[in-house]
């Protein structure tokens, strides 16, 4: 190869590289010169930021609560401080600095690999879907408290108001809650074991067995039908103790 050809050549690739640069310049926020950073083996410099703020963060809850920390496996703190690096939705930063607080706290017992992982997962908008069935499931416990408190005033015979409490409490575990998200962030979720979906309500119409003394009972056909809009949904244990790891005000909820 002649040193034309090569010139040739290495100024087409750095013609390539200032096109790349400048549109990796229209798809994300970091100024222009962390932009060409991107491209070269120095993207570790924009992660390490993202790390630091992280990590600060923690830091500024620990010392402020007077928290006694503990120290948290490499195999768990180094995937966490990874995926977290990638992350600059400033949200979402504070879930990841409040997923460490809880992890190196040591009244807590849950160093577990799998908070980080489901965190990297998904998305603000799934993460407040989350915390919005959260606030539906203290709602049905309310209920189910107040139904309990009313069982106890009648325990001989089901008054109106009891029965009605009875019927909303038993309409929510049967039916669920809705998400306010797109049908693919909740198969997110689910895919995840965040969430779970209830099965369908089966309708059978309504038919009577029996007949006069000499007949004998009666057979009828059955016909029964799914309804379509009962396909709610309810948090799962894991889903519940997810949130509580990304906040650090619901740690002793």
């Amino acid at each position: 190869m002649s040193d034309k050809e090569f010139n040739i050549k290495s100024s087409t690739i750095e013609k390539g590289l200032e096109l790349a640069k400048d549109f990796l310049g229209r798809l994300i926020n970091p100024a222009a010169e962390e932009v060409g950073l991107l491209i070269s083996d120095n993207i570790k410099y924009f992660r390490f930021k993202n790390q630091v703020r992280i990590l600060l963060k923690a830091k500024e809850y620990v010392e402020k609560k007077n928290i006694n920390i503990k120290e948290i496996p490499i195999k768990i703190l180094v995937p966490l401080l990874e995926n977290a690096s990638l992350e600059d939705n400033d949200t979402l930063q504070n879930k990841w600095a409040n997923l460490l607080v809880n992890m190196i706290d040591s009244e807590n017992n849950l160093q577990n690999q799998i908070f980080p992982y489901i965190l990297s997962q998904i998305s603000i908008e799934e993460y407040e879907g989350l915390k919005e069935l959260i606030d539906k499931e203290q709602q049905l416990s309310l209920a189910k408290s107040k139904l309990e408190e009313l069982k106890k005033d009648d325990q001989f015979s089901m008054k109106k108001e009891t029965k009605e409490q009875q019927k909303e409490v038993n309409d929510i575990q049967q039916s669920g809650f809705w998400i306010s998200l797109e049908e693919y962030e909740v198969s997110n979720l689910q895919r995840l074991g965040l969430i779970r979906q209830l099965p369908p309500k089966i309708y059978i119409e309504e038919f009577q067995t029996g007949g006069h003394f000499d007949e004998g009972e009666k057979w009828h056909q059955i016909e029964a039908e799914y309804d379509p809009d009962d396909f709610g949904h309810r948090i799962t244990e894991l889903g519940v103790m997810f949130i509580k790891m990304c906040e650090l005000e619901m740690k002793k909820a």
